[in-house]
């Protein structure tokens, strides 16, 4: 990351600190999906995450995506310093933050291409950015975990968190059933609230 980028970040996070933007994150998810479960009165678990961005409240939860991908971006650049240490390798951590940064554009990619059922090529592209997300995600939190479990900063349960959250998306991959994808949902939304208020609390965590 360039020097000039750096000090941009540094005068953002001094006017919004690192964690509120994980916990503006999840705030604007949430709000995305309710607002947009409530204007789709037919929705139900038989129906994909997705289908809420085709539907009458769509415009709420595609940018309640964008929005909440970028706000996750901003985030993971402030948490991946936190999470350096000595005993772990220079290589693992910048891997560990491009598969994060790859991660949040794909999901913020995901809506700006809803999955309109009429657009074939809407579709794929919904499809394609979808599975890069959480392929990039699967990996960016297991090496994120791992690096926690590596560092005194950070607590077991926030590694084992983060390996949870990877098994179901994993298991979403391989099934595409969208229960499990709400599990999904609910999961990665809390494992960013958890890591926002850990930083928060230990206030020697923030820069």
């Amino acid at each position: 990351m360039s020097g000039e980028s750096r000090q941009v970040l540094n005068k953002i996070y001094k006017v919004i600190p690192g964690p509120y933007w994980g916990l503006l994150s999840m705030i604007v998810g949430i709000l995305g999906d309710i607002i947009a479960i409530s204007m789709t009165p037919e929705y139900n678990l038989d129906y994909m995450v997705s289908y809420l961005g085709t539907g009458p409240g769509a415009l709420f939860f595609n940018l309640g995506t964008i929005l909440s991908g970028l706000f996750a971006l901003l985030f993971y650049i402030y948490l991946a310093p936190i999470l350096k240490s000595k005993d772990v390798n220079e290589d693992i951590h910048k891997t560990g933050l491009v598969f994060a940064i790859l991660s949040c554009i794909f999901f913020m990619l995901i809506g700006v291409f809803p999955s309109v059922l009429t657009n074939s090529v809407l579709i794929i592209i919904h499809g394609f950015v979808a599975m890069m997300s959480l392929m990039c995600g699967s990996v960016y939190k297991s090496l994120f975990g791992y690096m926690m479990l590596k560092s005194d900063k950070f607590l077991k349960f926030h590694t084992y968190s983060a390996i949870i959250v990877v098994v179901i998306e994993i298991a979403f991959l391989l099934t595409w059933t969208p229960l499990i994808e709400w599990m999904m949902v609910i999961a990665i939304t809390y494992w960013i609230f958890m890591l926002s208020v850990h930083i928060f609390i230990r206030k020697e965590l923030r820069y």
